[in-house]
């Protein structure tokens, strides 16, 4: 491999490796575009392959660290709701034995119920710096 192109794909290693630092987007197409050129002349660049392979280690663990958060943010939210959906299943059904169902502030005991549950919930996550 000609040291003109080994040159080019160092400084294109050099500006994948500044931007993952930065915290900016990678061009994946063009990541791994210069992932296979690298492997075609890997005997000539096993220094700069090393260091492709520790860059890719890194939008690897990028990527799960946002997945992570996207899923703990929906299992709160999907914990927070679960009981309002109890709630709701259990005074929407057509039996007169039901708590609060037939008084006549029912309906406002049931949303102070919810809401002090939404709250409770809220408080708890936030407590325990998972918010």
């Amino acid at each position: 491999m000609d040291n003109r192109r080994t040159e080019r794909l160092q400084q294109k290693i050099t500006a994948f490796e500044d931007a993952i630092f930065n915290g900016d987007d990678v061009n994946l197409k063009e990541f791994y575009l210069v992932k296979r050129e690298l492997i075609d002349h890997k005997a000539d660049n096993q220094d700069t392959f090393e260091l492709f392979l520790l860059l890719e280690a890194m939008i690897d663990k990028q990527q799960n660290e946002i997945t992570n958060k996207r899923l703990n943010l929906l299992t709160i939210w999907s914990t927070i709701f679960l009981p309002l959906s109890f709630y709701t299943g259990l005074w929407g059904m057509n039996f007169d034995d039901i708590p609060f169902i037939t008084e006549d502030h029912g309906f406002w005991i049931f949303c102070g119920l919810t809401i002090i549950t939404i709250v409770g919930m809220w408080m708890y996550f936030k407590k325990h710096k998972w918010l």
